[in-house]
């Protein structure tokens, strides 16, 4: 099974619209805050299956912002979607992040590029928006911390150069390397380049995130950048595909210390 697919998420309807719920696990979390980049996969499917519902057409994620609270994790998250505009190439969204109490965590914005299926385009699994809490129910989890399932790569901290192989178990359906797990890496580089930097623990609470183009080959990996001189300022990372040499994800990050 995939990595996103065992990040410990499930579904279900309430008056009739999607709430997508995470029950984080010690595996997605990093200093006990549930990790941004777990948070954009949530973002992500609650709001992409609902639109996702043209078996000719790919709805590719083009761009996404994450704002997180750095709490420490409560027992669920549950994640609402709000369609802003869907137009006939696109899509925008807003979503929704708070805890089983009631109080927010976390938002998120999302677009959507409709990119038509073309011959020799991998198969693409359509879930019906009425199945989809059947098809989440009873997620399996991961077994080991989320970067080491990834198989992330450190090759130099403070610098914050990581990289990933672009393996089956971290593609989408569409053969490149699943959203949130681009997301994963460049929280890996902003926190290794900060945590080395000013030694001192980090979380990431803020990510936003440009996807360009498809990352199918690798390894994928990282170079950063520190926009400023302390802990809290953002952090510019960019995606390289080493087998083509090109940028697929621009990536700005903020951190905190977590208390």
């Amino acid at each position: 099974m995939s990595v996103p697919s065992r990040l410990g998420v499930a579904a279900r309807f309430e008056d009739g619209d999607l709430v997508l719920e995470l029950r984080p696990r010690p595996e997605v979390l990093h200093h006990g805050v549930v990790r941004a980049s777990v948070l954009s996969f949530v973002i992500d499917v609650v709001a992409g299956i609902p639109l996702d519902q043209d078996a000719a057409v790919w709805m590719l994620t083009s761009d996404m912002s994450v704002r997180m609270h750095p709490l420490l994790a409560p027992e669920r998250i549950d994640a609402t979607s709000t369609i802003l505009r869907q137009g006939k190439r696109s899509a925008t969204c807003r979503v929704e992040l708070r805890t089983d109490k009631g109080a927010p965590i976390g938002t998120g914005a999302i677009g959507f590029a409709k990119v038509s299926r073309k011959a020799g385009d991998p198969p693409k699994p359509n879930v019906p928006f009425g199945q989809i809490p059947l098809v989440l129910r009873d997620p399996a989890t991961l077994t080991r911390p989320l970067r080491e399932e990834a198989g992330i790569e450190v090759v130099d901290a403070a610098k914050g150069i990581v990289q990933v192989e672009v393996t089956p178990g971290l593609r989408n359906p569409a053969g490149t390397l699943q959203g949130a797990m681009v997301a994963l890496l460049a929280e890996a580089a902003a926190e290794d380049l900060l945590a080395t930097r000013f030694e001192s623990p980090v979380v990431v609470t803020d990510l936003d995130l440009r996807y360009l183009r498809k990352a199918q080959v690798g390894p994928v990996r990282t170079q950063s950048r520190l926009l400023g001189t302390g802990p809290d300022a953002p952090v510019q990372v960019e995606l390289v595909d080493t087998s083509t040499d090109e940028i697929t994800t621009l990536v700005y990050a903020r951190a905190v210390i977590p208390l």
